[in-house]
């Protein structure tokens, strides 16, 4: 009726729900010895020492600001048309060396 390797997969599967229930009911056991258990003592048998906290580090002095570039302040409504290579731009800076300059009356525009 039943071959034996039946019986082996059988008494395995019984060895295996055994073993299962063993160490659920262990893991029942740890856990409940640890709810029921009175709290330790609070004294840990080794002096404490109050260590004071540092203050935080001042901040370091920020690099002195690099001094300013000489800036070429324009009059305003004053376009430059400069001509350089037969390209022609239009700016509110003076041309680049090397190319020919004239004003353009801004307000006729």
């Amino acid at each position: 009726m039943f071959s034996a390797g039946d019986r082996f997969y059988d008494f395995s599967l019984r060895v295996l729900m055994g073993f299962v229930t063993l160490v659920l009911l262990g893991c029942i056991g740890f856990l409940a010895f640890r709810w029921l258990q009175p709290p330790a003592a609070t004294d840990p048998g080794i002096p404490l020492v109050h260590v004071e906290v540092k203050p935080p580090a001042a901040p370091a002095a920020a690099p002195p600001a690099p001094e300013p570039k000489a800036e070429v302040l324009l009059a305003p409504g004053k376009i430059f048309r400069c001509e350089l290579k037969g390209r022609v731009t239009f700016s509110d800076q003076p041309c680049p060396a090397g190319a020919t300059q004239s004003t353009v009356d801004a307000k006729s525009r």
